[in-house]
């Protein structure tokens, strides 16, 4: 489930435009401690030997997911660069982007799943396509891309900020920098890939690994080569089997919501499954199944803060005030 409603950062956008002018100002690891209030010994030894607990959790169709979750103190490092990150690439994101942005307090229009919906509303044909392992295949190379290119700083300083931010040479899945380095991973790929939408007379957005084209007219057969072509240039792949053409009349999907009038909606499947996982927690607290002590409570929790997600993106595409939230709300 994508994050729906991204994290506010409390900040205005004037606020933002400072610390990124702050970090881009670095020229030494020292400079960075400061920045970060943080110890510079400290810094110089997780860049040198960062420590993740590395676990696995399914993925439908009978996958693994990898997850890398930081140390509690390089985890709190990286939340703190994470706000000077996220400055620096807020000033310079481009309009086709919609995942990982946190919204400041002063922005009139914020860029989040639904508003990545409605770019695609009124288009005829809709192409979704999807980067495979994402995260994993953002590597260190993009990462000095970033640093030493994007932002122009010296190479000790690059050096020290991809051993904060990497594990073995990619992004770790888990780490709190890692969404929005993803998004600066991905500048030279959204800039092609804007440049040909233009030249297909096609709209294009992105939200994480979601790529998303839109046209008036039924794409040329030879178009998702073309695609194919520049996302493999950047250092990524497509997935094959989730490339998918549909028409408008069709209701097209894009990022988990469906393309019908009058807005934007969540589908049949996703109401399906909410209430398939709430019939299957109210069961798991049963007085019967809690005195049996069958399941651990984490796995309650967990179950619980996945129908708490599903609820808040209901209550965020509808509003609070939809029977079917309030059904399912009330029951969970």
């Amino acid at each position: 489930m994508y994050s729906i409603i991204p994290p506010a950062l409390e900040l205005t956008l004037a606020q933002l435009d400072v610390k990124a002018q702050k970090f881009r100002a670095l020229r030494h690891p020292g400079d960075l401690a400061g920045l970060l209030k943080a110890d510079a010994a400290q810094l110089a030894k997780f860049a040198a030997k960062p420590h993740y607990q590395v676990f696995y959790i399914p993925k439908p169709g009978g996958d693994r997911r990898t997850i890398h979750n930081p140390q509690a103190e390089l985890k709190s490092i990286q939340q703190n660069l994470n706000v000077f990150l996220q400055a620096a690439y807020y000033v310079i994101k481009p309009p086709c982007a919609y995942g990982f942005i946190p919204r400041p307090t002063d922005e009139p229009k914020p860029r989040n799943i639904y508003t990545n919906a409605l770019v695609h509303e009124g288009s005829e044909w809709v192409l979704n396509l999807d980067m495979k392992d994402y995260f994993h295949t953002v590597t260190s190379r993009h990462l000095n891309w970033i640093f030493k290119e994007l932002f122009e700083l010296p190479e000790a300083l690059s050096l020290h900020l991809i051993g904060l931010c990497t594990y073995k040479g990619v992004l770790p899945m888990g780490a709190p920098t890692s969404p929005v380095l993803s998004n600066l991973a991905a500048l030279p790929l959204d800039a092609e890939l804007q440049g040909i939408a233009a030249q297909y007379n096609a709209l294009y957005t992105r939200y994480v690994d979601d790529l998303t084209f839109s046209f008036d007219a039924e794409p040329d057969i030879l178009f998702t080569n073309v695609v194919r072509e520049a996302v493999e240039r950047h250092g990524f792949t497509l997935n094959e089997s989730k490339i998918k053409l549909t028409r408008k009349r069709d209701h097209p999907e894009v990022t988990g919501l469906i393309l019908k009038p009058p807005k934007p909606d969540v589908s049949k499947t996703f109401l399906k499954h909410l209430k398939k996982d709430i019939k299957l927690y109210r069961e798991l607290i049963s007085a019967e199944m809690m005195h049996r002590g069958i399941f651990h409570p984490s796995v309650l929790e967990k179950l619980k803060k996945s129908i708490d997600g599903q609820l808040q993106f209901l209550a965020f595409i509808r509003g609070k005030q939809d029977k079917a939230y309030l059904r399912w709300a009330s029951l969970a």
